[in-house]
């Protein structure tokens, strides 16, 4: 982990960028606050976050790639329980628990910043500690509407939920990276393998998908990917 400048917080002030919730609204002095307290990493595919201070880490926001949080399962090993994307807030909601781990997804850079000086810039920049609770509101109503997509949708209907929702946080990109397995997605969905690959499969048939490589995700008609998702809820993120 390499501390890196701070271009993207000079890139995310000027026009027609779209800027982190958890920093809308804060001027240039204040974003040279928040860029000057919190610390920033820089992660290679697959390596783990570690904290080698007394302080926990209380808030993070991923400017490049994206990270996933595993938690311990007591039936032993470990399980997804969130991902977070460029431009999205890590935030207390997440369970940081002791056995768990925050590991990058690509190439990744971050800013973290502990519960103690998170409070000190709040004391100092008010809007941020609204801007937090806007984050957390949301993540709080996301989570609700999975819950409801678990309960209400067909299998058809959650994996093409859960495609849809990965669409839109990489900015629908034409191809986009798929950061789990299939066996995740059967976790996130409550389906089995063999009925995400089925469904997966039938996305293919009819031409709204492709996989050009098993982690990797094309497009070809993302109105008709939102049509059979079914109103898309989005999947909290960390």
């Amino acid at each position: 982990m390499n501390a890196m400048n701070h271009d993207w917080a000079e890139a995310s002030l000027r026009p027609n960028n779209t800027c982190p919730a958890l920093l809308r609204g804060l001027n240039a002095d204040e974003m040279s606050r928040v860029w000057n307290r919190f610390e920033e990493d820089c992660l290679a595919d697959g390596e783990v976050l570690l904290r080698d201070r007394a302080e926990p880490l209380h808030i993070g926001l991923v400017l490049k790639g994206a990270l996933r949080e595993d938690v311990s399962v007591p039936q032993g090993g470990t399980r997804l329980f969130a991902l977070t994307f460029a431009g999205e807030a890590l935030s207390p909601l997440g369970p940081r628990q002791k056995g768990g781990r925050l590991s990058a997804i690509g190439d990744t850079r971050l800013l973290t910043c502990d519960h103690e000086a998170f409070a000190d810039l709040s004391r100092e920049i008010p809007r941020l500690q609204l801007n937090l609770f806007g984050v957390l509101q949301d993540q709080i109503e996301d989570a609700h509407r999975w819950q409801l997509l678990l309960g209400r949708k067909t299998a058809a209907e959650r994996v093409a939920s859960i495609l849809a929702w990965f669409h839109m946080r990489q900015g629908t990109p034409e191809e986009m990276d798929l950061p789990v397995t299939r066996a995740e997605l059967g976790e996130m969905s409550s389906l089995t393998l063999e009925t995400v690959s089925r469904q997966v499969r039938a996305l293919e048939k009819v031409g709204v998908i492709s996989l050009p490589k098993p982690s990797q995700v094309r497009v070809l008609d993302s109105k008709a990917l939102l049509e059979r998702s079914c109103n898309s809820p989005i999947l909290r993120a960390a």
